[in-house]
C-alpha cells in the first residue's frame, strides 16, 4: 500500500473549534436522536398498533424483529460503501432511506406492510451508525474527539425522552388507531428535514485522502482555516492510499488489526446486551416481582433515560480529560457493582438511578475507543461489521435474561451482570496491551 505525505490531517487537528464543527456535529449527531426515537417510540405505540392493524403478540414482537434485521444488512452494505464512495453520499442516502420506512410505516395496512417499511427503516439507521461515526472521528479534532463523539452517543437518552414524552402526548390526545400513525409521521418529517441541513456538511478530508482526492480535501481543509481565520503550521505526516477491494479491506481488518477488531466487537456486544435485556428485563420480570405497577414502568424508563444523559455527558468529558482507558475501566467497574446492589438489595428504585447514571453511560466512551482505532479507509466498514455483532448480541440477550428470570428476578440480573464481566475482562485486557487515544491524531493511532 502507497503512501504520500500530507499536512492536511495535522491542520484538521490543529484546527480551533469553529461554527463549522458545530453545524457539521448537530447535522450528524442527531443520528443517535432517530435512533432513539424509532426504538422507543415503537415500544410506546406498539399496543396501539397492534390493535389497530389487528396483530398477534407473535406479529407484534416481529416488527422489532424487523427494525433489527434492517439496521444489520444496513451497516455491512452502508458501512462498505462508505468506504467505498465517501461518507457524504452514504449518509444522505441512509437517513434517506430512514425517513421512507418511518414515513411510511404510518400508512402500513398490516403486518406484511408494516414488516417491510421497519426493515427498510432499520437499513437506514444501520447504515447511518457507520457512515455518521466514521465521519466524526475523522473530522473533529483529536483533542476534542472523545468528548464530542462521546456527548452524540449519550444524546441517544435525548431522543428516548422525545419519545417517551411524545407518545404520551399522542396517546392521550388522539385516538389510539390514529396516534401511533402520527408517531411516524412525526420521525420521518423531522428525517427529512435533517437531510436538508445535511447538505451543507463536507465530505472526511481523511476519506478523500485514502482515495488520493488531494485536491478536494485541500480545498475543504482551506474553506475551514479562512473561516476560522488560522492557518496553522505543522508538520506533514504519512498518510495511506488504499485503491483495494472490499475483501483486500476486509483481509486487512481482520488480519493486521484483529486483535482491534476482537476488542470493537466485545466493546459492541456487552453495550447492546445489556441495555436490550435491562430494557426488557424490567416490564417483564423485575416490575412482577417488585410489585411495581405498568403506569410506573414508563417513569423507570424516563429515569433511566435522564440519567444515562447525566452519566454520559461526564463520562464523555472525563474520556478526553483522564484517557479512554481509565474512564472505560471505571464506569465498568461501577456498572458491575449497581448491578450487584440490584441483585442483592429489595429497593428498585435507588439502585436503579445508580445503574442507569454508570450502564447507560459506557457507550459514550466504549463507541468512542473502538471506532477511532482504524485508518480512515476501512473505518466504516469495520464499525459496520462490529455494529452487526452488537445488535445480534442485543436481538439475543432478552430471550437469554428472560429465561433465566423464570427461576427469579435475580437470576435474570445475574444474565446481565454475566455480560458486564465479559466487558470488563475485554476492556482490562485493551487496557494493558491496547492503545491509549486520547489526545492523539488518527494517523498515530493507526
Amino acid at each position: 500500500m502507497r503512501k504520500v505525505e500530507t499536512d492536511i490531517t495535522a491542520r484538521l487537528d490543529a484546527l480551533p473549534w469553529t461554527g463549522s464543527h458545530t453545524r457539521f456535529l448537530v447535522a450528524l449527531g442527531i443520528t443517535w436522536i432517530l435512533d432513539a426515537f424509532e426504538v422507543v417510540i415503537v415500544g410506546n405505540v406498539l399496543g396501539s398498533m397492534k390493535a389497530s392493524l389487528g396483530l398477534s403478540p407473535v406479529q407484534g414482537s416481529l416488527l422489532v424483529s424487523g427494525f433489527l434485521i434492517g439496521a444489520i444488512a444496513g451497516s455491512f452494505l452502508f458501512g462498505y460503501l462508505a468506504d467505498r464512495y465517501g461518507r457524504k453520499k452514504v449518509f444522505i442516502i441512509t437517513l434517506l432511506a430512514y425517513s421512507l420506512g418511518t414515513f411510511l410505516t404510518g400508512f402500513a395496512w398490516d403486518f406484511y406492510s408494516a414488516f417491510i417499511l421497519r426493515v427498510i427503516a432499520g437499513a437506514g439507521i444501520g447504515g447511518e451508525f457507520a457512515a455518521i461515526h466514521s465521519a466524526i472521528e475523522e473530522f473533529v479534532p483529536s483533542r476534542h474527539r472523545g468528548k464530542v463523539d462521546g456527548i452524540v452517543v449519550a444524546s441517544w437518552n435525548v431522543g428516548s425522552i422525545l419519545a417517551s414524552l411524545t407518545a404520551l402526548v399522542l396517546l392521550k390526545n388522539m385516538p389510539q388507531d390514529i396516534a401511533w400513525r402520527f408517531a411516524f409521521f412525526l420521525g420521518g418529517v423531522i428525517a427529512v428535514l435533517v437531510v436538508y441541513i445535511r447538505r451543507h456538511v463536507p465530505e472526511s478530508p481523511r476519506w478523500l485522502l485514502s482515495r488520493g482526492l488531494y485536491e478536494e480535501a485541500e480545498r475543504i481543509v482551506r474553506e475551514i482555516e479562512e473561516k476560522a481565520g488560522v492557518r496553522p503550521k505543522v508538520k506533514a505526516v504519512e498518510v495511506p492510499v488504499f485503491e483495494g477491494s472490499l475483501a483486500e479491506g476486509f483481509k486487512v481488518l481482520v488480519g493486521r488489526y484483529r486483535w482491534r477488531f476482537l476488542f470493537s466487537a466485545s466493546v459492541s456486544f456487552t453495550i447492546l446486551t445489556t441495555y436490550y435485556g435491562m430494557i426488557t428485563l424490567i416490564p417483564v420480570s423485575l416490575a412482577p416481582s417488585l410489585n411495581l405497577s405498568q403506569e410506573q414502568i414508563p417513569l423507570i424508563f424516563l429515569m433511566g433515560s435522564v440519567g444515562g444523559l447525566i452519566g454520559g455527558i461526564i463520562t464523555a468529558l472525563l474520556a478526553d480529560k483522564v484517557g479512554r482507558k481509565p474512564t472505560g475501566l471505571g464506569i465498568l467497574i461501577l456498572s458491575v457493582l449497581s448491578t450487584l446492589c440490584l441483585i442483592l438489595t429489595e429497593d428498585f428504585y435507588l439502585p436503579f438511578a445508580l445503574y442507569s447514571l454508570t450502564a447507560f453511560s459506557f457507550a459514550c466512551v466504549g463507541y468512542v475507543t473502538a471506532m477511532e482505532i482504524y485508518p480512515s479507509y476501512i473505518r466504516a466498514t469495520a464499525i459496520g461489521i462490529v455494529s452487526i455483532i452488537g445488535r445480534i448480541g442485543g436481538t439475543l440477550a432478552p430471550p437469554f435474561v428472560i429465561s433465566l428470570s423464570e427461576i427469579s428476578h435475580r437470576a435474570g440480573l445475574y444474565g446481565i451482570l454475566g455480560f458486564w464481566v465479559f466487558g470488563l475482562v475485554c476492556f482490562t485486557l485493551w487496557s494493558l496491551f491496547g492503545v491509549e487515544a486520547k489526545g492523539r491524531s488518527i494517523e498515530e493511532i493507526t
